[in-house]
């Protein structure tokens, strides 16, 4: 997505040297970027740590560039040099003359987080953590209330609706630009939110990245209302390293906190049973989210183990789709590109039309998104075209769908001014040369006598023409 940073790394990168410094001033956080890097990034760093620190100033000890770089393979010298552009750019590294350095806060932290020797990293006072029958059920219980809140917060993504999220969410929306304010209000029953381009794009991530995405968004909202975000993200790194099933507990948390607690809540990040209670349990959601599990780019990610990977969708040459779903979220999400005829307790019929293809690229959902979205979630009887060499969407289809799309740029608007009631040929002629000569010009007719420039060129032509001609002609 375009203006977005593509992993966890750039958006880090991109923080303020203090903000880092805070981050990693705490082990959680060392630990949870050090497992997002790349594997010979890892490697190095773990050579780093090993060395003795250096005897006169007690800091970690230099290494000379020409020996690390000697570690490296011939063949794997870009690979490093991309290591190192990261790894500056993170502050894990600094260049100290022609050696590099590790960062010293970085360093003690991530020793004592993989070492041992640290405090707890979150507070477990009066923990309720014995097994026991009770809590064996509530591991099920989170699961579906991280996996229902998140849906609830993509449904509304997919048809805004007053009322499911709150105006903190719709605000993170609305700066990630996967929302953008609907223009036509005219109907009380219209929403005032419509889904971008970039939104449909979003729900083709898998969901790991998705709250990656959302979470960052989130941050940066934050950061522009004055908050201290080093915070925040010091205790999303210390969730993913919490317990599954077991509370922790809250009491000592400042105001802000508390509020991101509770945006948290609402994505299906903790479960708190009350805002009174003192007690949160972290869900999946949260733990999973700096597990190290995936280093490719958010942009890249694809639907991952949720059913949409299965594969639900038989798309006909009739322009018939038929869904083998009865999840409401992946319904509507068709419903933006087609006109859904009947719907069955397992399967839903839609029909692709001119209109409702309009419609959707009206909204910013382009035709290789649209096809894409049908591609990933095509049904296994749909996948065995593969096999006979034959394109997964038919090609009436995907052929029809990009001309319905091409018929949008065939008038191109633009603002312009005209110029007319030329009093004699040559008037007419000296406003259009000028305007050519300017490259203002968007068209004339020189048997009604009319000269329209573009709005940029206006102010020029206009000045110009009273120089020319200052007590006749028309504008």
């Amino acid at each position: 997505m375009s203006g977005q940073f593509a992993n966890l790394h750039e958006y880090i990168s991109s923080l303020p040297a203090n903000v880092t410094q805070n981050i990693y001033g705490h082990p959680a956080s060392c630990l949870a970027i050090f497992r997002e890097l790349p594997v010979l990034a890892r490697t190095i760093i773990m050579r780093f740590i090993c060395l003795p620190n250096s005897e006169t100033n007690g800091q970690p000890q230099p290494i000379s560039q020409s020996v690390v770089s000697s570690w490296i393979n011939p063949s794997h010298q870009n690979t490093y040099k991309n290591i190192t552009r990261m790894l500056v750019k993170l502050g894990i590294w600094n260049e100290v003359g022609t050696d590099w350095q590790l960062d010293v806060t970085f360093r003690n932290n991530l020793t004592g987080a993989i070492f041992g020797g640290t405090t707890n990293w979150l507070d477990e006072t009066d923990s309720t953590s014995v097994p026991s029958e009770r809590s064996a059920k509530k591991l099920e219980e989170l699961n579906i209330y991280s996996s229902t809140r998140w849906d609830c917060v993509l449904q509304y993504l997919v048809s805004p609706d007053k009322g499911q999220v709150t105006r903190e969410t719709i605000d993170v929306f609305l700066h990630a630009k996967l929302l953008k304010r609907n223009e036509d209000t005219s109907s009380s029953s219209t929403d005032p939110y419509a889904i971008t381009g970039s939104g449909f794009q979003f729900l083709l991530m898998n969901r790991r990245s998705q709250v990656w995405f959302f979470i960052i968004n989130s941050l940066e909202t934050r950061q522009l209302r004055g908050e201290d975000i080093s915070e925040h993200l010091i205790f999303l790194f210390q969730l993913s390293f919490a317990t599954f099933g077991k509370d922790y507990s809250s009491e000592k948390f400042s105001a802000t906190k508390e509020s991101f607690v509770q945006h948290l809540r609402e994505l299906g990040l903790v479960w708190q049973k009350t805002r009174k209670i003192k007690r949160y349990y972290p869900t999946k959601l949260a733990i999973e989210l700096a597990s190290g599990l995936a280093t490719s780019t958010f942009a890249d990610q694809q639907p991952g183990t949720d059913e949409i990977q299965s594969g639900f969708l038989v798309v006909e040459t009739n322009y018939r789709v038929y869904a083998y779903t009865n999840n409401d979220l992946y319904l509507k999400i068709i419903e933006l590109f087609c006109k859904m005829l009947y719907r069955f307790p397992n399967m839903s019929v839609g029909l692709i039309t001119r209109q409702s293809i309009r419609s959707a690229l009206s909204n910013e959902i382009s035709a290789d998104l649209i096809l894409n979205f049908m591609k990933s979630h095509a049904h296994p009887q749909m996948r065995k075209r593969l096999l006979e060499n034959k394109p997964l969407i038919p090609t009436t289809i995907s052929d029809q769908i990009r001309l319905w799309e091409m018929e949008r740029d065939r008038i191109v608007d633009q603002d312009g001014m005209l110029y007319n009631q030329f009093n004699t040929a040559n008037d007419f002629e000296l406003i259009e040369k000028y305007a050519k000569d300017l490259n203002v010009l968007l068209w004339s007719n020189a048997q009604k006598r009319c000269v329209v420039v573009s709005k940029a060129g206006h102010e020029e032509v206009k000045r110009f023409w009273k120089m020319q001609r200052p007590k006749t002609g028309g504008d």
